[in-house]
């Protein structure tokens, strides 16, 4: 009997004991959880966050501005360019055979021109030589004009014959003859000057507009040529060799090196605790949380929404209340070096002390 007494007395201590450990267990737990809980009201008063947000950078789409064949590829999916680097060139053939066409044109204006511009030295010499032989005529018209008085005079004093006279007025008339055809003469070689003048200026400007379709065809020439326009990545490549390429087509997709920032998507009712230039610690989930330090430079100047290709029509009747979110722009504190594994489209998660 005593023995069984001992044995329950055992089991009843063990119990009491188990119980005892059981229940400070339950207040170390509890206490446990209230410390969190209110680290987790402290915290939400002392920070704004979101996880709502991404690395954001530059992407430039690199077009085509002529079309044609492509007649080598000069990048892989996701390598590294710099800015002049060639990345497709296109068959140039026929851009080269417009090339030719434009400077042949070019060649026939700039030949109309030369003559254009010997036709006016040959007009401008003959204009002058009607001018010095008008000047001629007039002085052989003033002596025909004081021969005729004189004779005149003479011939009604019977001191000359009637066929001296007639001599002398005949070549008064011949010359007043000779004067008006050298003014005519004068007249229609000054017109030809001056429209040889003109023509020269409409010449002028054929070269002119032959130069600039030269230009132009040189232009289209060198748009065989596709080029990155700055440093970045290439996307993932999508185009062959032989592939016919449109003006104004995408051949590749470039990722810009120079900067990378987060867009964080804020509940417009946190909006107000953010300010500029606030302080922000940036988790990155794909780097195992690794934390960057940044600065809030800007906010969008509207909703998500508002920007959205389909905005939600909220006067159909069927509205509910949604609370919007307003992007915040924040620039990484760290150096390009220490970025060089954070890639645009990354999820983090971004607290803005207040």
């Amino acid at each position: 009997m005593s023995e069984e007494t001992a044995i329950n007395e055992t089991a009843l201590k063990s119990e009491k004991k188990r119980n005892t450990i059981l229940t400070i267990l339950s207040f170390v737990f509890i206490i446990a959880g209230g410390i969190w809980i209110l680290s987790l009201f402290f915290d939400f008063h002392r920070y704004e966050s979101t996880n709502n947000a991404q690395v954001e950078s530059y992407i430039n789409n690199v077009t085509a501005r002529a079309s044609g064949h492509i007649a080598a590829i000069h990048f892989e999916a996701n390598q590294l360019v710099h800015k002049g680097d060639t990345l497709v060139v296109l068959d140039d053939e026929e851009y080269r055979i417009k090339v030719k066409q434009a400077e042949a044109d070019l060649a026939v204006a700039e030949g109309n021109l030369h003559s254009l511009e010997q036709s006016i030295v040959t007009a401008s010499s003959n204009q002058a030589a009607s001018k010095e032989k008008l000047e001629g005529d007039r002085a052989s018209l003033d002596k025909a004009e004081k021969d005729y008085q004189r004779f005149k005079n003479m011939y009604a004093d019977s001191a000359v014959t009637q066929n001296q006279y007639d001599q002398v007025v005949s070549k008064l008339q011949s010359t007043k003859a000779y004067l008006k055809a050298g003014e005519k003469e004068l007249l229609a070689s000054s017109s030809t000057t001056k429209q040889s003048y003109t023509n020269l200026e409409a010449s002028r400007a054929t070269v002119a507009r032959k130069k600039a379709d030269l230009d132009n065809a040189l232009l289209q020439l060198s748009y065989t040529r596709i080029i990155a326009l700055a440093d970045g990545y290439v996307g993932e490549r999508t185009i062959s060799v032989g592939e016919l390429i449109n003006a104004n087509q995408v051949v590749a997709t470039l990722v810009l090196n120079q900067k990378v920032w987060v867009t964080a998507n804020f509940k417009e009712t946190q909006i107000e605790r953010i300010k500029q230039d606030q302080e922000v610690t940036i988790t990155i989930d794909a780097l195992d949380d690794k934390e960057f330090k940044g600065k809030v430079v800007g906010f969008s100047p509207a909703t998500g929404a508002k920007f959205s290709m389909v905005e939600p029509d909220n006067s159909t009747g069927n509205f509910v209340k949604v609370t919007q979110r307003i992007p915040v722009k924040i620039d990484f504190e760290a150096s390009a070096k220490e970025l060089a594994d954070v890639k645009p489209g990354m999820n983090v998660t971004v607290e803005i002390k207040k």
